[in-house]
């Protein structure tokens, strides 16, 4: 049997949130048909996976990525031309 577009569209949700960290506990799969549903009243086609992916963070608190400074400081560099005195 084919994979219907609202099946995509739950796995590629639950897929994404697997990635990012995210508990896949019962109340999560609520929130993500919640998500879907919203979604679906929203768009009708294709579009409707891609439509999911932008509700992500209206329904979930993501966590953030730490990208740590760069030591030493990025500094702008030359291309070693020196002025002649």
């Amino acid at each position: 049997m084919p994979e219907t577009l609202c099946q995509q569209a739950i796995e590629r949700v639950m897929t994404y949130l697997h990635d990012d960290g995210v508990e896949l506990d019962a109340e999560t799969c609520r929130q993500v048909l919640r998500l879907v549903d919203r979604a679906m009243a929203e768009v009708d086609g294709p579009d409707l996976p891609a439509r999911c992916i932008e509700l992500v963070p209206d329904y979930f608190n993501l966590p953030g990525m730490d990208i740590p400074a760069p030591i030493p400081s990025l500094m702008r560099g030359h291309l070693g031309y020196y002025p002649h005195d």
